[in-house]
């Protein structure tokens, strides 16, 4: 059988979080106008890892072109790792991995940097996200919410939009 190469894309995601009351709200963004999930709430500083650049690194300057706040690599918590398919339910020839961080420290008050693909930042409580959310950022936020709610752990690492069929039970047979 011949394999497909295929690349792995990094992004880093960093979810500004605050407290208000018992209730845990997110920074999430409308896009528009660049050709994926136009219309979709979605994380308010996300993007993609550079050449060279730590995922750390990515995640702070997204904060500072997305969002206009300063946000320091010390004050980033991870939270999860996501290694996604690039086509769900297919053979994907483009895999991601996507890096969920959180922070509730940042500098200056945020606001929409780029509008013309941003139409609007809002805060939201976990328990009332507003719809569209793109469904591998609804995955994670669910399980945020979650946490904050029952202190149920949030797995390090997790799948999304691969077969179910893929997983082997027994993972000596791959290599046979």
């Amino acid at each position: 059988m011949t394999q497909l190469r295929f690349s792995l894309v990094p992004a880093a995601y960093l979810l500004l979080t605050r407290a208000r009351g018992p209730q845990l709200e997110v920074l999430l963004q409308l896009r528009r106008d660049t050709g994926y999930m136009d219309g979709y709430w979605a994380c308010g500083v996300a993007g993609h890892v550079e050449s060279g650049e730590s995922v750390l690194a990515a995640a702070a300057r997204e904060a500072w072109e997305e969002a206009a706040v300063v946000v320091r690599p010390e004050d980033m918590q991870p939270l999860t790792a996501m290694h996604r398919s690039g086509d769900v339910g297919g053979a994907a020839r483009e895999q991601r991995v996507d890096f969920f961080l959180t922070t509730c420290r940042w500098e200056g008050e945020p606001r929409v940097q780029e509008p013309r693909k941003n139409a609007g930042l809002r805060w939201f409580a976990l328990d009332a996200l507003p719809q569209p959310v793109p469904p591998h950022e609804l995955a994670v936020l669910e399980l945020l919410r979650r946490r904050q709610e029952t202190g149920t752990a949030v797995p390090a690492i997790m799948t999304f939009g691969f077969p179910a069929e893929q997983a082997d039970p027994n993972p000596e047979a791959a290599w046979h």
